[in-house]
């Protein structure tokens, strides 16, 4: 019985251009995809590779890189099928080329050769595309009638546009547009101005906007941020209640006055004086030698215990809440205790020793 060289074994090595020659050629068992193409897994199997031996064949020479590779093995087949296998190979074989059976057109695949490349460095893509011309025959080819590219081309026009290869469904799309500007000559110029001006104005709205955004973003966030937001929290932890229990009547502790807070012992009891001059507003300075607080700004002076003696400030200095939360004293500026209105005595305003 005669044999046949058919093949078992069908792999794509590195180096694709994503061309689609191959899908085409032999679209059950090629694909291609966004960036390359792979053998689809049916034609895995050497059963399924073998009946389509001459169409992966045709997928291999049409491919401009070389990177398609197949092995093949001597198959008993009987006369009925050689012959039908020499007749096939005959049709689709150009004018110029010898009928020939499947294992001479393997032979003729596994000697094809590329013209002698010129002396020095060759662009890798120029190379690339000088061998797409010459192995699939390029427009000049189709233009020609070569067999196999016109059957090729036949083939995709009847094919539906989802079954498309990438690049063909961009042709039949790019021809469709052809075929509606031949009808309005105007309509492609129209469409490119309408285009452009389209484009500029919509830029022009954008940058426009991106200004806006820049300059006003912040002060529009201010405006609609809330204002309490920014507000330092009134109730300040001065520390354990021990830290001031070593303190004398008569001392006055200014560990807190970057907090506007100072800590003064009387006799029985502890209190907050905010460092606020009730004058102008002017922070005073505690001065340990003339046992007074002293105002720089306008010469205004406070006892130990805040009451106003010299300058112009009219009423003693304000007390703060104070208390006593989990061991830790806690004043809270936000409330105050005014001597003049009687409310030194409020038991908020002063803590126990």
């Amino acid at each position: 019985m005669p044999t046949k060289e058919l093949i078992t074994k069908v792999w794509i090595d590195p180096g694709c251009i994503v061309c689609d020659a191959c899908e085409t050629a032999s679209p059950t068992v090629f694909e291609v995809l966004e960036e390359t193409c792979i053998v689809r897994p049916a034609a895995l199997d050497v059963e399924f590779t073998k009946p389509l031996t001459e169409s992966i064949i045709e997928a291999a020479e049409e491919c401009p890189v070389d990177v398609i590779k197949f092995e093949t093995v001597a198959t008993e087949v009987s006369k009925e099928e050689l012959a039908a296998a020499s007749a096939t190979t005959e049709k689709s074989a150009s004018p110029e080329a010898p009928s020939s059976e499947a294992d001479a057109a393997i032979a003729a695949f596994s000697s094809k050769t590329v013209p002698d490349a010129p002396e020095g460095p060759v662009d890798p893509a120029i190379s690339a595309l000088l061998k797409a011309v010459t192995a699939r025959g390029g427009s000049s080819g189709v233009a020609a009638g070569g067999t196999n590219a016109r059957a090729a081309l036949d083939s995709l026009a009847k094919k539906k546009f989802d079954d498309l290869p990438p690049d063909a469904r961009y042709t039949r799309v790019l021809e469709s547009s052809r075929e509606v500007n031949k009808k309005d000559p105007k309509a492609d110029a129209l469409s490119r101005r309408e285009f452009v001006n389209t484009a500029a104005l919509t830029v022009g709205w954008l940058s426009l906007g991106g200004t806006i955004a820049v300059s006003a973003g912040p002060a529009f966030g201010r405006f609609m941020m809330p204002n309490v937001l920014e507000e330092p929290d009134p109730k300040v932890r001065l520390g354990p209640k021990e830290k001031y229990d070593a303190m004398e009547p008569g001392e006055v502790s200014e560990d807190s006055k970057k907090d506007g807070i100072w800590m003064i012992r009387l006799e029985d009891r502890f209190a907050a004086l905010s460092t606020t001059c009730t004058h102008l507003g002017c922070i005073p300075n505690w001065l340990e030698s003339d046992r007074k607080f002293k105002c720089p700004c306008h010469g205004s002076g406070f006892k130990q215990d805040g009451i106003n003696f010299e300058g112009p400030a009219p009423r003693p200095l304000e007390r703060l809440d104070i208390k006593l939360v989990d061991g830790q004293v806690v004043v809270n500026k936000s409330v105050k205790f005014l001597q003049e209105q009687g409310q030194w005595d409020d038991p908020n305003s002063y803590m126990l020793v």
